[in-house]
């Protein structure tokens, strides 16, 4: 009988690993086919048309071109659609499809109860805006009009930084939006076409590709602070060098160029380093991978395959070993994280909460501890829905002094303990 149990707990236990280390591809598709889709790895296995699969067959749209995942819902942009489409995160099916003012929508963001998505809009510079919509309702509220060609989108504390790569045009700015009066407050230079950007602490690291239809014009890598909303340092790359793609594992930097992979420390950067990695994308005119992630310590390159066939996700190590290769549908251009198990939402968690059981100090920088508990497992979700502590607790409290700050949900269950609390992190 005890071997019985504890093959159940082992299968248990491997089957919630797996499903923290699985992924989600988004598949753009070919424009105008309106066959863009998500494909799910896991296992070390690709399934492909995960979105048909539990839709009855329907189809995701045309030209998928962002996916995020907040709280319990995955929210997927569709540029030609100019769609939005809201999907349950625990079964994948449907919930609903904002449209209202989408014009070119490009990639999307979250502050609070408020869904911003970036548009390009016309061929005018006057067409382009940040779409604001509520997230309980999904009602448009209003647009904020933003530089020529709005991309990436970050959201940090009651500000919004939006990178401005041209659209139709070249562009090189950043516009920083402050969300309490919904206006751009400040633009910033961060080099010609901003690609990339992401955060550690209080600092912005913004990379840009330069002009790429002058050969003069290289990449730029611009650090930002949030704290005194200023420009630290600019650094140009070598001549010849134009990145493209840039994510982080919070200790490293990975970035490309051409089908090459590059990694640097993010405390000090250096640009001129030999690649880890050449993953074998056939090199045309028309650029080489088409997206490029790190999640769960692996770095995920997709590679086009000639913008006609079925696209390849090849995955490498921290080091630059080649782990494995997918094959999924057209176009795969972002990975992300993906657990199906919803982590406890803001609008549900005071009803799993104990009433013996309080964290302070709430809000906190470097720790926090649980009042009236002496053991269980604590697990910290971010705003995103991902797993970011998990740990048993001891009388040392926890540590956080590594995360950014925000908004967080703390979960902690044990025998007789089911507590569920919002921590703020300032």
């Amino acid at each position: 009988m005890k071997k019985i149990y504890f093959l159940i707990l082992a299968f248990v236990i491997f089957f919630a690993n797996a499903q923290t280390e699985a992924v989600l591809v988004l598949n753009e598709g070919g424009a105008g086919s309106n066959n863009a889709e998500i494909s799910l790895i896991s296992n070390q296995s690709v399934t492909n048309n995960y979105f048909k699969t539990h839709n009855n067959n329907a189809a995701l749209g045309d030209t998928a071109q962002d996916i995020k995942i907040y709280g319990d819902r995955i929210f997927v942009v569709l540029n030609i659609s100019n769609q939005i489409k809201v999907i349950n995160k625990s079964d994948f099916s449907l919930i609903t499809t904002i449209s209202a003012n989408l014009d070119n929508p490009r990639y999307i963001a979250f502050s609070g109860n408020k869904l911003y998505v970036t548009n390009w809009g016309g061929s005018g510079s006057t067409d382009n805006y940040v779409a604001v919509y509520d997230l309980n309702t999904y009602t448009h509220e209003t647009n904020i009009p933003v530089g020529s060609g709005p991309e990436k989108i970050y959201s940090k504390d009651n500000r919004l930084y939006v990178l401005l790569k041209g659209g139709f045009g070249i562009n090189q700015f950043m516009d920083v939006i402050n969300t309490s009066t919904n206006t751009v407050e400040s633009e910033v230079n961060v080099g010609d076409f901003p690609h990339s950007i992401f955060e550690k602490d209080q600092f912005l690291y913004i990379m840009s590709s330069g002009n790429p239809y002058t050969s003069n014009s290289y990449g730029t890598f611009t650090v930002y602070n949030t704290a005194t909303q200023s420009t630290v340092s600019s650094t140009a790359f070598p001549a010849g060098t134009k990145p493209a793609f840039m994510d982080t594992d919070g200790t490293n930097i990975y970035y490309m160029k051409d089908a090459s992979i590059y990694k640097t420390p993010i405390a000090t950067p250096s640009f001129s380093t030999a690649p880890i990695a050449t993953a074998p994308i056939t090199v045309t005119s028309y650029g080489t991978a088409y997206g490029f992630n790190i999640v769960n310590n692996t770095i995920y390159v997709a590679d086009p395959k000639g913008y006609i066939a079925p696209g390849k996700i090849y995955t490498y190590d921290l080091q630059g070993t080649l782990q494995n290769t997918f094959t999924v549908t057209r176009l795969p251009n972002q990975i992300i994280a993906y657990n199906n198990s919803a982590p406890p939402s803001l609008s549900t968690m005071e009803n799993t909460k104990a009433s013996k059981l309080s964290l302070y100090p709430n809000p906190a920088s470097s720790k926090f501890f649980v009042q009236g508990l002496n053991s269980g497992n604590i697990q910290v979700y971010d705003a995103n829905g991902r797993k970011v502590i998990n740990a048993q607790y001891t009388q040392n409290g926890i540590d956080i002094h590594t995360l950014p700050k925000g908004i967080y949900i703390v979960k902690i269950t044990d025998k007789s303990t089911n507590f569920t609390e919002k921590l703020i992190i300032k």
